[in-house]
């Protein structure tokens, strides 16, 4: 007898626990990007370096580890529900106090504040998302979950492209405060994946799982910093190196995230036939040759660059939530998941303000120093997955997650 499509697998209950999780990292990505990709009228008002600004995303990628840590505590004990509505409130209102920012030292507080909010949503939602989906489609499913960023920034462009120019940058965080809204349907409509535990029980302990803990968060501080080299500093570079105004900013870093989604989903099919390693290290490798269009070094080469550096550079992301949930049993999955993504991204943290600092301390061009960096975590990456990887990434078919 003829499977039915995958789309039509799930239940309604499944689907609805995905939407939910979809839609939190795609309002997850609205509020963060808008940051960037304002970064530079930022810099401007406040008068304030490009390093200062980029280094306000350190602090906020470091207390994503508390808000993820927190969330999968609180997700392993009284289900996945609760921490994924109170880290949408969460993170909508402290960007959205960006808005009323007096001065940048008040920006930083609120951004680092929202990073808490940010790490919960992940960390409760990409849980919640692959416990509920069948097994036959969980790479894909995967592949559209984390992709879903990509929509996230999408939307922030086109929102800059409207608001800024007619209200400027602060109207847009007020924006920002819409990813609250969605607590309310996801506290009656999404049903729970995981059993709601007695407070007075121990949680089961971390410790049978710590080895495959670390070398989960060393792969994901590798992935991170590819992210991070790539688009942190992207919107400086392209006003700074190549003279570029709001609208060409927005619509390159539009093509990026074109290209990320389109190489998220496709990773996240291809790992059910090629295994995961597979689809992790290929793309990471054929990203390395493009690094220079995607810089501009090569003449016209920009929008090409934008739309492979996306789908090959950091296209590996669509396999991040089928990895880490399948890596850790339901007892601490929601734990392990929200230190392992967010340790990783702790630890990538300092790639954000290196890039421009190492651009003024070097003398080079912002574009020379995102090749180096990058290309250098692209490289790494590719040969740990291959060579090292083996304790968490298997060079097989996507499996279903385990109980």
């Amino acid at each position: 007898m003829k499977e039915p499509a995958w789309w039509k697998e799930p239940s309604r209950g499944q689907w609805m626990a995905f939407t939910a999780a979809w839609l939190g990292w795609v309002l997850d990505a609205f509020d963060f990007t808008i940051y960037l990709i304002v970064a530079p009228e930022i810099a401007k008002e406040f008068g304030v370096s490009q390093t200062a600004v980029m280094g306000s995303l350190t602090l906020t990628l470091l207390l994503r580890f508390g808000g993820g840590v927190a969330a999968g505590a609180m997700a392993d004990r009284w289900g996945r529900k609760l921490p994924l509505m109170l880290s949408l409130v969460w993170f909508a209102v402290f960007d959205g106090l960006v808005a009323l920012a007096p001065s940048f030292a008040w920006v930083i507080i609120l951004r680092t504040l929202f990073g808490f909010g940010m790490g919960a949503e992940w960390t409760a939602g990409s849980t919640l998302a692959m416990e509920s989906w069948p097994a036959r489609s969980k790479g894909l499913a995967s592949g559209i979950l984390q992709g879903s960023w990509a929509i996230g920034f999408l939307l922030a462009a086109l929102a800059s492209a409207v608001v800024v120019p007619a209200f400027g940058w602060r109207a847009l965080f007020v924006v920002a405060v819409a990813p609250a809204l969605l607590a309310l349907p996801i506290r009656w409509l999404v049903p729970e994946s995981h059993p709601r535990k007695d407070a007075r029980l121990p949680l089961a302990p971390l410790a049978p799982v710590m080895g495959k803990l670390v070398s989960a968060s060393l792969l994901m501080a590798l992935g991170f910093g590819v992210y991070y080299a790539l688009t942190s500093g992207y919107a400086l570079m392209l006003a700074g190196d190549h003279g570029l105004g709001p609208s060409q900013r927005w619509s390159l870093m539009a093509v990026f995230n074109i290209g990320m989604l389109c190489g998220a989903v496709a990773t996240g099919w291809a790992a059910t036939t090629y295994g995961v390693r597979a689809v992790i290290a290929v793309p990471a490798l054929l990203a390395l040759p493009i690094l220079p269009l995607y810089v501009g070094a090569v003449p016209g080469g920009l929008g090409v660059g934008a739309f492979l550096a996306g789908a090959l550079g950091v296209g590996f992301t669509g396999v991040v939530p089928l990895v880490l949930t399948d890596l850790f049993p339901a007892a601490v999955r929601a734990r392990a998941v929200g230190i392992a993504y967010h340790a990783g991204a702790m630890v990538a943290a300092f790639v954000a303000p290196g890039i421009p600092a190492l651009a003024e301390a070097s003398g080079w061009t912002m574009g020379s120093a995102i090749v180096v960096v990058a290309g250098g975590f692209l490289a790494v990456l590719a040969t740990a997955v291959l060579v090292g990887g083996r304790a968490v990434v298997q060079n097989q078919p996507a499996s279903a997650t385990p109980a």
